[in-house]
């Protein structure tokens, strides 16, 4: 452009050498630097549509500008569409990152984007009730994730336990897929973690003690898999508000420990073959 030319060369005519204003220099540089950010930014997004099989967002549109291509609307809360990206542009100098995408109900028949890492802000990604499938990225374990949500596709597989590297969790589902295997003990290193979505899996194996540390963890859902063992001591989760094993393959008696879950809205328990009296300490859970 004619004002990059005027700062680039100073030995331009002196009708053209106005920019040698430092303010023009640095609001230049800013846009350079702005401009450089997009491209990078557009160039991981092409990457994740590819991977994702994302084939109607219109790359001439700025996705952080909340035009309808990247944020639709929804006509209805309880709509199972969801086709949203949010960007933060209050980062320093007004700089605009990536910080979500959620696209459920989507059709889309990819895999889980490896490119995903490349968005160093990204803090949700929900791609629920989709035809995915594959397994979860070992890409993303250097994400800071908070929110991951991919339930309702087709992945497969061992549950990777380089997903306990994403300590930043707070929500995890891994629901409705076809995951396989032990859980793995690494998922105890989720320190953050909040709720914990396996139900409907084909999962089998005792749970892992290091589940215990999960100590803010308010909801588990362990619903339709093949564990074995024991119904597990709930002691360590006294946050618990909502729990469901409902034919998960794990055994009774209900653990005496349910007595301390004073937060419990909902225990639902049943095909796990629990035999003879209901404890009279279930009837002094008020929140029930």
């Amino acid at each position: 452009s004619t004002e990059l030319t005027r700062v680039l060369n100073p030995s331009s005519p002196p009708q053209l050498q106005i920019s040698r204003n430092p303010n023009t220099v640095a609001v230049l540089a800013f846009l350079i630097r702005d401009e450089e950010n997009n491209i990078r930014m557009v160039s991981v997004l092409h990457d994740i549509a590819d991977e994702l099989g994302k084939r109607d967002w219109n790359f001439s549109l700025n996705p952080c500008d909340n035009n309808t291509n990247w944020a639709t609307p929804s006509l209805d809360e309880t709509s199972p569409y969801n086709n949203t990206l949010k960007c933060n542009c209050s980062y320093p100098e007004g700089v605009c990152h990536v910080i979500a995408i959620s696209l459920e109900g989507q059709d889309l028949d990819g895999v889980l984007p490896p490119s995903l890492a490349k968005l160093p802000y990204i803090k949700t990604i929900n791609l629920a009730r989709n035809y995915l499938n594959g397994t979860i990225p070992p890409e993303w374990a250097s994400t800071k994730l908070e929110f991951l949500s991919v339930c309702v596709n087709r992945l497969s597989g061992r549950i990777p336990a380089y997903l306990g590297n994403i300590t930043s969790l707070v929500y995890l589902s891994l629901e409705s897929n076809m995951f396989s295997g032990s859980v793995p003990a690494e998922l105890g290193n989720l320190e953050n973690l909040v709720n914990l979505i396996l139900k409907s899996n084909n999962l089998s194996g005792e749970l892992p003690v290091e589940l215990n540390r999960l100590a803010f963890l308010t909801e588990l859902r362990l619903t339709s898999n093949n564990f074995n063992g024991r119904i597990p001591s709930l002691e360590s989760w006294k946050q618990l508000s909502k729990l469901e094993m409902i034919g998960s393959g794990l055994e009774g008696p209900i653990p005496a420990s349910v007595s301390l879950l004073t937060n419990l809205e909902e225990l639902v328990l049943r095909s796990c073959n629990i035999t003879g009296r209901i404890p009279d300490y279930i009837k002094e859970l008020s929140n029930l």
